[in-house]
């Protein structure tokens, strides 16, 4: 019994050893502070967690715009994504901005993805990615869902020069125009758009698990 219980001892200490490590690899949070022109409009926060061969992403932002104490703008976006093998196998997420709401639900069927918004039900084929800021794997797709809407947009990518070992960019030529994305050592750090009215929208990242 000695015996046995020496080696329980043993076992969960090196259990309790492994934890944090281990539950920092399956669990990853980046919180962001967003800007429109250096003002502070809310903030946006990423999770994902790896559990059974699947990525489970969920994403909550949460923006208001004020001019002279008046709220002109009141933005709430919840999405969830679950990935499988490299692939998106299922996404749901629900936006209001202002009085409009966007539905989107997708599902990866056997030889298909199935994808259905308020508007409209459209099936696409292959291996689709969203905007998948968290994952530089997204920058080698030339096409991507649009969480909020659901629909497929064409892109380009390219690299932006920086004087940095650690620290890179890209562009990435969508419908809305060009986002800039950030990473450091491969880590998602930020990302700036231009907003059809001229202004600049920025991500800045306020903390990273």
């Amino acid at each position: 019994m000695k015996i046995s219980r020496n080696l329980l001892g043993l076992f969960l200490l090196f259990i309790f050893a492994l934890s944090p490590s281990l539950y920092a690899q399956e669990m990853q949070e980046w919180n962001f502070n967003v800007t429109v022109d250096g003002n502070l409009i809310g903030k946006h926060q990423f999770r994902t967690k790896r559990e059974e061969g699947l990525t489970i992403v969920t994403s909550n932002a949460k923006f208001d715009v004020k001019i002279l104490f008046v709220n002109i703008l009141k933005y709430r976006h919840q999405n969830r994504e679950v990935w499988e093998a490299g692939c998106l196998a299922k996404i749901e997420s629900n936006t209001r901005s202002n009085k409009k709401k966007f539905k989107v639900s997708g599902i990866k069927n056997k030889n298909d993805f199935a994808i259905n918004t308020l508007v409209e039900n459209k099936i696409h084929q292959g291996c689709l990615y969203t905007f998948a800021y968290w994952n530089p794997d997204f920058l080698l797709q030339d096409r991507l869902i649009n969480s909020q809407t659901g629909e497929i947009e064409e892109v380009t990518v390219s690299k932006v020069d920086t004087e940095s070992d650690s620290l890179t960019g890209y562009i990435v030529n969508a419908k809305e125009g060009p986002i800039k994305v950030w990473y450091s050592d491969e880590t998602w750090i930020g990302l700036e758009s231009t907003l059809k009215n001229g202004r600049t929208l920025r991500y800045q990242i306020d903390s990273q698990t």
